[in-house]
C-alpha cells in the first residue's frame, strides 16, 4: 500500500497516467508484479508497540541514531524513538522503521538463538529485518522474524523500564503479544530547528556544522508540516531558493539571504518544501539551511516520510541543466514525485562514468561522496537507504577517450558499488538518449544478473525523445523532454516499488 499522495503528487500522477495510456515502456527483463496481500497494518501510520504483559513500549535506547542501538522497554510516551511504521517487504512481511532514525528493527547478526538482541540497523532488506504481523483474537499482534521464525519477546517477563527486547520461540504468551497503538495525529510538536525530528531532509546534506546544514549535489530538499500565521527560512549567504506550500507549484525566491519570510497570512496546518539551485560552474550560491522560522505560537508537527526513496546518478542531463527551473523540472524530480517517493539527484554537469586523466568526474567514484566539492569518499550510506537507484551515464565519456571495453568493465564496477551501498535497491541502468555505449551498458547489466543480482535492469530509451522540441541543443532535454522521460520511466520503476 502506498501512502496517499499529497496534492502535488496527485496532480502529477494524473498527468502520468494520462501519458501512460499512449506510452510504450521497454526495459529488458521487466515484468508486472501482482498486487501485495492485504496489509495487517497501515503502512502510512506511525505506531507505538506496547507489550501486553508489561504495558511498556518498544523504544530505541537513549534515542540513539547509531546502527546497533538496542531495543528496550520504556514507559509509553510520544517520543519519536518509540514510534514505528511498517514498510511492506512483500509476501506478508514488513520492515519496522523507527521514526527518529529511519533505521529498522533487526535481529542482531542474523541470530536464530533465543534471547538474541533486537537492535536498529540501516535498512538492507535482510530477512532478519523482516517481520510477519499475526493478529491475535484480543486485537494484539505477534511479530515473527522471517530469518529465525521466532517472535518478538519481552525477555524474561520483565516489567521494568530499560529491560531487553529479544526474540524467542513462539509460545502465544502475553510476553509475545503487542498492541499497535497509532500515534495521535500531529505527533510531537517541534520548533523548526535543524535537529527538529519533524524536519525531514532528502538527499545528501552535510550536517557537521551545528548551525548550518548544506546541500550536496543537486535535487536535495527539506520538508515539514507546521502551524502558525507564517513560515520562513534561515539562510546563510545568497542563494536561489525555491519553495512549495501544501504541494503547490514550486516558486523561486532568487538571490535571497538571511532570515527570509516565505509566506504569511496563514491559518491552520500547512506543509512546506524548500530546496536550492545547485552550486555548479560559475554559480557559487550558498545552499546552507539554518532551520525554519515559525510565527509566535506556531510549531512543526509530525511528518511521515515516504516508504520509498529514489536516487538518480548522472551528469548535466540528470541535474536538469541548462533549464532555468531545475531541479524541479528535471526527470528525476518528476519521477520521484509521480511515485510519492523521496528522491535526490547525485549528479554533476560534465560528469562521466569513468574518472579520466583529463579531469572528468567519474561518478563510479564520486557517487560515494557527500558533494562534488570534497576530496574523499565521505558519504555514510547508513544515513538513508534507497529503494531504487537510476543511473544515466555515458553521454560524456566518449569525449574523454573512454573505450567501449573500459566503459563496460567500469560499469560493472559501478553496479557492484551501488549494490554494496544499497543492498536491497532495484538498480536501473538507463541507455543514454544518444545511444552511446548502449551495448556495453546492457552487457554490464547482463553480467550482474548472471552473477545472481536479479534487481538490476537495463532501460532501453530508444525513441523517447522523438520531437525537435524535446532538446534544447543536440544533447540536453528541454522541460518538455524531461516530462516525456518522466512519463516513460515512472511506470518502469513503479513495477518494483
Amino acid at each position: 500500500m502506498r501512502t496517499p499522495a499529497p496534492p502535488r503528487q496527485r496532480r502529477r500522477l494524473a498527468r502520468w497516467f494520462a501519458a501512460a495510456l499512449v506510452t510504450v515502456c521497454t526495459a529488458a527483463g521487466l515484468t508486472a508484479i501482482t498486487a501485495a496481500p492485504a496489509a495487517a497494518v497501515e503502512t502510512n501510520t506511525w505506531y507505538r508497540i506496547v507489550n501486553d504483559y508489561s504495558g511498556l513500549a518498544v523504544s530505541i535506547e537513549g534515542a540513539s541514531t547509531t546502527a546497533g542501538a538496542k531495543s528496550v522497554l520504556a514507559t509509553a510516551s510520544s517520543a519519536t524513538n518509540q514510534q514505528f511504521r511498517f514498510v511492506d517487504s512483500g509476501g506478508g512481511y514488513y520492515r519496522i522503521q523507527a521514526r527518529h532514525s529511519n533505521q529498522v528493527l533487526d535481529v542482531y547478526a542474523k541470530s536464530t538463538a533465543n534471547g538474541a538482541d533486537v537492535v536498529q540497523w540501516s535498512d538492507n532488506g535482510g530477512t532478519n529485518q523482516q517481520w510477519q504481523v499475526n493478529t491475535q483474537s484480543d486485537g494484539s499482534v505477534e511479530l515473527v522474524n522471517r530469518n529465525s521464525g521466532k517472535a518478538l519477546d519481552n525477555w524474561e517477563r520483565a516489567t521494568s523500564v530499560g529491560s531487553r527486547v529479544s526474540q524467542y520461540t513462539r509460545n502465544n504468551e502475553e510476553t509475545q503479544h503487542w498492541k499497535l497503538v497509532p500515534v495521535e495525529t500531529g505527533g510531537t510538536t517541534g520548533n523548526g530547528s535543524l535537529t527538529d525530528p519533524n524536519v525531514q531532509y532528502y538527499g545528501r546534506w552535510n550536517t557537521t556544522n551545528a548551525s548550518w546544514y548544506t546541500m550536496g549535489w543537486a535535487g536535495g530538499y527539506v520538508e515539514t508540516t507546521f502551524t502558525g500565521a507564517s513560515i520562513g527560512v534561515k539562510l546563510r549567504n545568497t542563494i536561489d531558493m525555491y519553495y512549495s506550500i501544501d504541494g503547490g507549484n514550486e516558486t523561486w525566491m532568487r538571490n535571497v539571504s538571511g532570515n527570509v519570510t516565505v509566506r504569511s497570512g496563514l491559518s491552520g496546518t500547512h506543509s512546506i518544501r524548500i530546496g536550492f539551485r545547485e552550486r555548479a560552474g560559475s554559480y557559487n550560491g550558498d545552499p546552507a539551511f539554518g532551520g525554519f522560522i515559525l510565527a509566535s505560537g506556531g510549531a512543526t508537527t509530525g511528518t511521515t516520510r515516504p516508504a520509498d526513496f529514489i536516487e538518480f546518478i548522472g551528469d548535466s542531463i540528470t541535474v536538469g541543466q541548462p533549464n532555468g527551473n531545475r531541479p524541479f523540472t528535471a526527470y528525476g524530480y518528476l519521477v520521484g514525485d509521480n511515485l510519492n517517493a523521496g528522491h535526490t539527484q547525485v549528479a554533476q554537469g560534465g560528469a562521466c562514468l569513468v574518472s579520466t586523466s583529463d579531469g572528468c568526474y567519474g561518478m563510479m567514484n564520486w557517487f560515494r561522496r557527500s558533494s562534488a566539492f570534497v576530496n574523499t569518499d565521505d558519504w555514510d550510506f547508513s544515513r538513508y537507504q534507497a529503494t531504487a537507484v537510476v543511473i544515466n551515464l555515458g553521454t560524456n565519456d566518449v569525449g574523454h577517450g573512454v573505450s567501449g571495453a573500459q566503459f563496460q568493465q567500469n560499469y560493472i564496477v559501478m553496479l557492484e558499488r551501488v549494490r554494496q551501498a544499497y543492498p536491497n535497491a532495484h538498480i536501473f541502468a538507463m541507455e543514454t538518449f544518444r545511444g552511446r555505449y548502449s551495448t556495453e551498458t546492457q552487457t554490464a547489466v547482463n553480467t550482474r544478473v548472471s552473477a545472481g543480482d536479479a534487481k538490476v535492469h537495463f532501460v532501453d530509451t530508444t525513441g523517447w525523445l522523438p520531437d525537435s522540441g524535446d532538446l534544447v541543443d543536440s544533447v540536453h532535454p528541454s522541460d518538455q523532454g524531461h516530462l516525456k522521460i518522466a512519463n516513460r520511466l515512472t511506470p518502469i520503476i513503479d513495477q518494483y516499488l
